[in-house]
């Protein structure tokens, strides 16, 4: 059993899809960030970042317990593990790798800052904020011509790769100007991907395991 401690963002539901995906046994475990939780000793002795998402897999490497923090160290795990959306091909696993650290290294980072400079800071900041929003749309335009080439980032497979993409392009998109309209490829990639149960299941968990006051 893997126990899941997450939070209602995109990386939090990345891991939801994940675990979905491989169909890996696992128990949610709500991480009330707002509240200070991710910040506790108890929660920082398996993730001494204090960030989420983490995962324990109580049947790790050996039979014994493995505590993984960062999205896209769990998604390769519970990749490699389960034997599912992990590459057979060597060529498409290292294409896979590659793509998925766009996102977290690259696209997440702009969209973050995006964020807090228009939701949490005062003034303006406009040379920032352009300068970021300008790097967001040169990230995506480098999915939008990867997805002109190729079904899934990987190339012929979907992989993990795409789930690292998916819940980032369909929650903090539609926030930008003209939203994924400029990126149809990516638009069209989304709504396949959307469309399959697990990634439907995946996307609400979150929000379905929030204690609703």
């Amino acid at each position: 059993m893997i126990d899941f401690y997450g939070f209602n963002t995109a990386n939090g539901q990345k891991v939801a899809v994940m675990l979905e995906e491989t169909g890996l046994p696992y128990t949610f475990k709500y991480l009330d960030m707002m509240k200070g939780a991710h910040l506790s000793d108890e929660y920082k002795a398996i993730n001494p970042i204090g960030k989420m998402p983490t995962i324990v897999d109580q049947d790790g490497p050996g039979g014994e317990p493995l505590a993984l923090f960062e999205t896209l160290a769990i998604s390769v795990y519970l990749a490699e593990k389960s034997g599912k959306l992990w590459p057979t091909d060597p060529r498409e696993r290292a294409l896979a790798m590659e793509w998925a650290t766009v996102s977290p290294a690259n696209l997440n980072p702009s969209f973050n800052v995006h964020y807090v400079l228009g939701n949490r800071m005062e003034g303006n900041h406009k040379e920032v904020r352009e300068y970021f929003t300008g790097q967001v749309h040169r990230i995506m335009a480098v999915f939008e011509q990867r997805l002109d080439e190729v079904p899934y980032l990987a190339g012929e497979t979907y992989t993990y790769a795409d789930v690292q993409l998916c819940p980032v392009a369909v929650i903090s998109g539609p926030a930008m100007d003209g939203g994924l309209t400029p990126y149809p490829n990516v638009r069209a990639w989304a709504e396949k991907i959307g469309a399959r149960p697990a990634v439907k299941k995946g996307m609400t968990v979150i929000a379905d395991g929030t204690p609703k006051s």
